[in-house]
């Protein structure tokens, strides 16, 4: 995988543990100890970078990246 890769892939396996660890508690708030209202808040937040992520994956962003390598592929190409 190049380096230019990477940085999407990481913050994308953050981003969803962080959803998956909130949506954990917010099923079993008393296990960490906090507020029930402050547990959903957070997963509201964490849930709206989730659906980002899943955008970036398989939205435009995807489609876009994919169109970009193909004109830089069609560029190196020697006449």
């Amino acid at each position: 995988m190049l380096k230019e890769g990477i940085a999407p892939l990481v913050v994308s396996v953050i981003v969803l543990t962080g959803f998956s660890v909130f949506s954990f508690l917010a099923m079993k708030p008393e296990l960490a100890g906090v507020k029930e209202s402050v547990v959903l808040f957070l997963l509201g937040a964490w849930s709206t970078m989730a659906a980002g992520v899943v955008s970036y994956w398989v939205g435009s962003s995807a489609g876009s990246k994919q169109k970009d390598d193909t004109i830089k592929s069609i560029a190196e190409q020697k006449p």
